[in-house]
């Protein structure tokens, strides 16, 4: 019997390099063509989608932009796979020799593979990889039982942010997984091309499982992050970027650590220049220039927890903003 295409489910914490990591898978492949992308953002706003289209020409892609897909989002997660799936079929193509789940940082393995017993006829071959941040050791956040659930499941764990850390401290990730998830295959590499063919490398596959009893639809939209909340803010194209990028370390202050992650498309020099602002908890990246043909609207994401819109909306900036509450 024919076997299905390898099915790539990457979980980890927020920031702690998903998006990265699968940008360098799909930077080292030859041809794309045969990869398929779906990219799971906690906000409406596809910023991660928009990232990795840039990486790669004829790569498939789909997103699932209305929340957690462990929370709520599994029945869209089959029909999205069943869709690229007939696609490619109807249009007289092999099969895709992998497709890429790019969880949300909020997202748990277990009831995403408990949803794809639907689709145990693709004979799917299942790995699942979770990236562990080195710089931000996910056991001792405020994001311990989403860390442990993701590293549990995971086949394979990449660390992440080693440039930026200790040896002492790559050793010391390398027994927190362990303890965790003793099976697990841990990749720690300098190469982020390296780190990328092995995360995706064949040992741990597994078949799909069958039998698994699938969730009523009423606990598929059980929240697993009650006080964890996702907000959508929208502007307009004159806000120059350093505003914005005061305004958003503005954000990042008012709310401390209860800020998880915060990701925004900011005007740049020209109008016609995307940028794109990223934080990890309180932590921002460099700024980075996104294609001129990328089609993502200016707005930011802000992922909070014990965090209302109000708190938000408290928070000045020079030029008009609105916000609306997204989860």
């Amino acid at each position: 019997m024919q076997t299905g295409p390898q099915f790539v489910i990457v979980s980890g914490t927020l920031g702690s390099g998903k998006t990265s990591l699968i940008e360098s898978l799909l930077n080292t492949s030859e041809d794309a063509s045969d990869t398929a992308v779906i990219v799971n953002e906690a906000g409406e706003i596809n910023i991660d989608g928009a990232v990795l289209s840039e990486s790669a020409s004829g790569m498939s892609m789909a997103t699932l932009s209305n929340g957690c897909v462990c929370c709520s989002m599994t029945s869209d997660l089959v029909t999205t796979i069943q869709d690229l799936m007939q696609f490619r079929q109807v249009a007289g193509q092999s099969l895709f020799s992998r497709i890429v789940l790019e969880c949300s940082g909020l997202s748990r393995p277990g009831p995403i593979v408990s949803s794809l017993q639907e689709l145990a006829y693709l004979r799917l071959k299942l790995h699942l990889v979770s990236t562990y941040d080195c710089s931000r050791p996910p056991l001792q956040s405020a994001d311990f039982e989403d860390a442990v659930a993701q590293l549990a499941a995971a086949h394979t764990v990449v660390l992440t942010k080693i440039d930026s850390v200790a040896i002492e401290r790559r050793e010391e990730a390398i027994e927190v997984v362990k303890s965790v998830s003793p099976l697990a295959r841990v990749v720690n590499e300098f190469s982020a091309s390296v780190r990328a063919r092995e995360a995706c490398a064949s040992p741990g596959i597994i078949d799909v499982p069958i039998g698994i009893a699938q969730p009523r639809q009423s606990e598929r939209r059980r929240l697993l992050h009650p006080r964890v909340r996702v907000f959508r803010a929208k502007y307009d194209a004159d806000v120059p970027w350093e505003v914005a990028l005061d305004w958003l370390e503005n954000i990042a202050g008012a709310l401390g650590e209860r800020l998880l992650r915060i990701k925004a498309v900011v005007p740049g020099e020209s109008i016609d220049d995307r940028l794109l602002l990223q934080s990890v908890g309180t932590t921002f990246s460099a700024p980075r220039r996104l294609n001129r043909e990328t089609t993502v609207p200016l707005g930011a994401i802000v992922i909070a927890r014990d965090c209302g819109r109000e708190d938000l909306a408290s928070i000045p900036m020079e030029h008009p903003v609105s916000w609306f509450n997204h989860q």
